[in-house]
């Protein structure tokens, strides 16, 4: 495989070492919290860039390609446990949350064996905590906010389609856990 087949999966994998970053900003505080906006619009940066360039150079599935979901996931908690870890959000019922959330996600993919029920419940509880960065940045640090409500423009008109597949992955497997439930 050439070293242009490598590079969705470099993409991919970068959100963890992302995750990791992020998490090695607890110690500085809340002061980092532009820092982590920015480093979470890489990763969703990078989370548009790997499929693309995938698709356009027919590359076939791979491991972390197959675990894709389960990075940008890992990158999602990471933000998270830096919001709490920092005191930017009430520790206990975030806490409650993120536990009741897991047990949740848990049990669907258990029960349900379907990979795209347990994405669609999964996206479903993690939704709120990808925008939380930004909306405690915009009480706190309002042009983190600002840059992050550009950049989600800016990625809607550039990728809409994508945008309309990914919702209706969701709401497929919404619909599909809500018959069977």
């Amino acid at each position: 495989m050439g070293l242009k087949a490598w590079i969705p999966d470099w993409l991919t994998a970068s959100r963890a070492v992302i995750a990791l970053a992020i998490l090695a900003l607890i110690p500085v505080g809340p002061q980092a919290l532009t820092g982590v906006l920015l480093l979470l619009l890489l990763g969703w940066t990078t989370d548009m860039a790997d499929g693309r360039l995938a698709r356009r150079w027919d590359k076939g599935p791979t491991w972390i390609g197959e675990h894709e979901f389960h990075i940008d996931m890992l990158m999602v908690l990471g933000s998270t446990i830096y919001l709490i870890g920092t005191g930017l959000v009430p520790a206990l019922p975030s806490l409650a949350y993120l536990a009741g959330a897991a047990a949740i996600s848990l049990a669907v993919r258990w029960r349900t064996q379907e990979f795209l029920k347990f994405k669609s419940v999964t996206m479903l509880l993690a939704f709120p905590w990808v925008f939380i960065p930004f909306a405690v940045a915009y009480m706190r640090e309002p042009v983190g906010a600002y840059i992050g409500a550009a950049w989600m423009v800016l990625a809607l008109v550039l990728d809409w389609r994508r945008f309309l597949g990914v919702v209706g992955d969701f709401l497929s497997g919404a619909r599909a856990f809500l018959r069977r439930s």
